[in-house]
């Protein structure tokens, strides 16, 4: 791990790093790109306000029968929306209950008038926490993830997870003190009852209604539609951000052997 001295010191010590980065008041930034401070500071003061905007719909979905565990993902986890940005939400349920909590929460969502600001795009079950592929965009992803409930299953979570650690070495997790929650009596009557059924249900309906709007789906790949995973990433940023992410490490590499070739060729010039 290293600390916030160890980085200032690599920063001022690569060349590699000087060519890409900069930074300024704490904030690391593109070389040439000192405008992206403001807007940084612009978009966090509007993810804050979009926040205290949805804090009743989290705590709606937060509160959920089967809920394990509800994180911020997307533009607001980040602190950098623009707009009226939606409330992305990552969500992992109990076994045998994503379809059923997700149907339900939308369901009494669009009932408060709350459906248009709502989008829970990946629920996963306690059964199905390893995500893949096991690349740099989901650990960047997972990283970013702002848990609001059920921090112990988040730190499972991180630990089905593990190949997060072989490209963010020095993430933490902070130390929340929560601890797992007995089960809730209302749950114990559902699963005696209606849960099943409703999921059975929930997921022949919402899936026949997902199908039929799959030919807008700009990235059918990132869509699933499993019993214990319900990922509907329909316009998926992630082949973009790689090949960005690709160019930009090439142009750095360009811009360092080009840095070091000037460094060491001889002075020609007459004297």
């Amino acid at each position: 791990a290293a600390d916030l001295a160890k980085i200032d010191c690599w920063c001022r010590e690569s060349d590699l790093v000087q060519a890409a980065i900069e930074h300024r008041v704490g904030l690391y930034f593109p070389a040439g790109r000192s405008d992206l401070v403001r807007t940084r500071e612009r978009r966090e003061a509007l993810s804050r306000k979009l926040l205290d905007r949805d804090r009743r719909i989290l705590r709606l979905v937060s509160n959920m029968p089967f809920v394990r565990m509800v994180a911020l993902s997307g533009s607001l986890a980040h602190l950098n929306a623009e707009g009226g940005a939606d409330l992305d939400l990552f969500v992992i349920t109990a076994p045998r209950r994503v379809w059923g909590v997700t149907v339900a929460t939308l369901v009494v969502s669009k009932m408060l008038g709350w459906r248009k600001h709502v989008c829970m795009n990946y629920v996963v079950s306690e059964h199905a926490m390893t995500i893949e592929p096991a690349d740099l965009f989901s650990a960047n992803q997972i990283i970013h993830l702002r848990p609001i409930v059920g921090h112990h299953i988040f730190q499972r979570f991180i630990q089905k997870n593990s190949f997060v650690r072989n490209f963010y070495p020095n993430f933490e997790l902070p130390d929340t003190g929560h601890r797992p929650s007995k089960a809730r009596l209302i749950e114990r009557v559902l699963s005696m009852g209606i849960a099943q059924p409703f999921e059975s249900l929930a997921r022949t309906l919402y899936a026949w209604h997902l199908r039929r709007r799959a030919r807008g789906w700009q990235s059918s790949d990132q869509v699933k539609l499993e019993r214990e995973c319900l990922k509907l990433h329909t316009s998926s940023h992630r082949a973009s951000t790689i090949a960005k992410f690709d160019a930009a490490m090439k142009a750095a590499l360009n811009t360092k052997d080009t840095k070091a070739t000037k460094t060491f060729l001889p002075n020609t010039g007459a004297a």
